[in-house]
């Protein structure tokens, strides 16, 4: 009897302790298919701000292009002040010309949004999350300050209307010489070319400081982009 209680138990002990191992193990497994999960899903979000960031370079580039163009423009126009005999239709002519019409400044940020609603940011490692963060935060003022100066530029527009309806009005009128007369829209010459001078430099000013700000928003999303691919590496 004392034999067979002793095999008994030594047979539960091993049943129990294979049981464990089994447990251990079990927890072993779902743990590495948990990991194996976050991973995945970690890889899914770098890939996705990969496109968001790689998409506002394009978009950044886009716009400090067109922003340079036109100041380029405009800056030829303010020269044509620097030789003599500029008659008040000239500058009319030339202030006209200049575009009033461009790009709003937008950016991809469905991803990092994502991350933050889902609570998923915390997937990122902080020296990533951080510089995400702060690049969120520099894009709100950019846009920001983009709309607080093109507000002015917009208030003067709505004048410029009142003045001359359209822009596109004075060719219309070149076979209407009676409408014309009625207009007289080459009596508000001066005020003409006082809004228009209004509007683009307000418009001036919005562009140059955000060139400024886009050119450093891109140095940060190179940075950030290097960062990310260093950990797709690993």
């Amino acid at each position: 009897m004392e034999n067979k209680t002793g095999k008994y138990f030594k047979y539960a002990i091993g049943e129990i302790i294979l049981v464990v191992i089994g447990i251990l193990i079990a927890l072993q497994i779902n743990n590495w298919n948990e990991n194996q999960k976050l991973e995945k899903t970690t890889e899914d979000y770098y890939t996705q701000l990969l496109d968001d960031l790689n998409n506002d370079i394009i978009s950044t580039q886009s716009i400090i292009k067109e922003f340079s163009n036109q100041q380029k423009e405009y800056n030829n126009y303010i020269s044509s002040y620097d030789k003599k005999g500029l008659t008040p239709i000239k500058a009319y002519e030339q202030v006209s010309k200049l575009a009033l019409i461009y790009s709003p400044i937008t950016f991809n940020t469905n991803t990092i949004e994502s991350l933050q609603n889902s609570g998923d940011i915390g997937l990122i490692p902080s020296h990533i999350r951080n510089k995400l963060m702060n690049l969120r935060r520099l894009q709100n003022i950019t846009i920001k300050r983009f709309e607080d100066t093109s507000n002015g530029s917009q208030d003067i527009t709505q004048k410029l209307s009142a003045l001359l309806g359209s822009t596109t009005l004075p060719k219309r009128l070149v076979n209407q010489p009676k409408m014309k007369e009625f207009l007289n829209i080459d009596g508000n010459l001066k005020e003409l070319i006082l809004v228009y001078e209004g509007v683009h430099r307000w418009k001036s000013v919005s562009q140059l400081e955000s060139i400024s700000r886009l050119e450093d928003m891109q140095k940060e999303i190179y940075n950030i982009i290097e960062l990310i691919n260093k950990e797709l590496k690993k």
